[in-house]
C-alpha cells in the first residue's frame, strides 16, 4: 500500500514537469505572440495576483504555507526574473531607467520581507523578537495533541470497564494461530473506538511474517526494520503506520497499527501493548 502511494506520487512528480512544458510548447504553437503580449500586458496584475494567493494560502492553509514557504519564495523570485525579462523585451533596457528597475526589484525584496521573512526575524537592532507565528502553531499542535491523549484516555478507560475478568486464566493458546487470532479480536474495540486497523502477524519465521505484511499490508519492511523487531523495538513506517512487536510473553507475535485519519500517538503504543499484556491474563495458568 505505502509503496504504490510513493510510486504514484513519484510518477506524478515526474511527469508533471513534462506535462507543463507539453503545454508551453503547445501554447508557444498555437498562440505564440498573443500569448507573449498577454503576459506583457498583464504582468502587473498577474504579480499582485499572485501575492494574493499567497497571502490567502497563508490564512487558509498555515500548514501548507509553513512548510512550502521556501518553495514559495522560490516561485515569487521566478516570477520577478521572468517579469523582467519581460520588461525588457518590451521596452528594452535604458541606463536612464535605472531608478525604476531597483524600484521594482525593492518591491519584490520587500513583499519577500513582508510574507515570508517576518515571521522568522529573531532580532531587530539588539532587541529580541519572538517568532510569534511560530509559536502560536507549536501551541496549537499541542493542544490538539493534549486533546487527542484525553480522549484515547477516556476511550482506554471505556475499554478497561468492559473486560470481562471472569474469564481470566481460561484460554489455552497451545496454538499460535488460536493466541493470534484472539488477540486481534480483543484489539478490536479500542481500534473501533479509535479508528485504527489493527492486525497482528504470526512472528515464528522471518520470511513467512514478512511475506505476510507484503501480502496485508503492502509494505516490503527492509533488513534494518526487521532487526529493530527482533529487538522488541518499536518500528514506526509513518505518522499513520506502526508495528509493535510483542513476542515474550506467550507467542512471537507483532501488532499492526495504521490509523485512519489521525496520526498515531505515543499513548497509542502503550495503550495497545498494555491492553495485550491484560489479554495474556486471559491464559490458563
Amino acid at each position: 500500500m505505502m509503496i504504490r502511494k510513493d510510486s504514484q506520487k513519484l510518477i506524478i512528480k515526474l511527469a508533471f514537469p513534462l506535462i507543463v512544458f507539453a503545454l508551453i510548447v503547445l501554447t508557444k504553437n498555437y498562440w505564440g505572440n498573443e500569448a507573449v503580449a498577454f503576459l506583457q500586458g498583464n504582468k502587473w496584475s498577474l504579480i499582485i495576483g499572485f501575492t494574493a494567493i499567497m497571502l490567502y494560502i497563508s490564512w487558509s492553509f498555515p500548514i501548507f504555507f509553513r512548510e512550502s514557504k521556501q518553495n514559495l519564495r522560490r516561485t515569487w523570485y521566478f516570477l520577478f526574473i521572468v517579469g523582467m525579462i519581460l520588461l525588457l523585451m518590451d521596452i528594452g533596457f535604458k541606463e536612464s531607467e535605472w531608478r525604476s528597475y531597483a524600484l521594482m526589484a525593492l518591491m519584490f525584496v520587500f513583499v519577500d520581507l513582508a510574507i515570508f521573512i517576518t515571521p522568522n526575524i529573531k532580532r531587530i537592532g539588539v532587541a529580541e523578537v519572538e517568532s510569534i507565528n511560530e509559536v502560536e502553531s507549536i501551541n496549537d499542535e499541542m493542544k490538539k495533541v493534549i486533546i487527542q491523549t484525553k480522549s484515547r484516555s477516556k476511550q482506554f478507560t471505556t475499554i478497561l470497564d468492559s473486560i470481562a475478568t471472569e474469564s481470566f486464566g481460561t484460554q489455552d493458546w497451545t496454538d499460535i494461530e488460536d493466541y493470534r487470532i484472539s488477540l486481534e479480536d480483543f484489539l478490536y474495540a479500542y481500534g473501533e473506538v479509535c479508528r485504527q486497523d489493527i492486525t497482528v502477524f504470526c512472528k515464528e519465521d522471518d520470511s513467512i511474517f514478512t511475506a505476510e505484511v507484503g501480502t496485508t499490508l503492502g509494505i516490503e519492511l527492509n533488513e534494518d526494520q526487521l532487526n529493530r523487531l527482533n529487538e522488541e523495538t518499536i518500528v514506526q513506517l509513518d505518522k499513520k503506520i506502526v508495528l509493535i512487536p510483542f513476542t515474550k510473553l506467550i507467542h512471537p507475535v507483532i501488532i499492526s497499527v495504521e490509523s485512519e485519519k489521525e496520526p498515531l500517538l505515543q499513548i497509542d503504543f502503550d495503550y495497545i501493548i498494555d491492553l495485550a499484556v491484560i489479554h495474556t491474563w486471559y491464559k490458563e495458568q
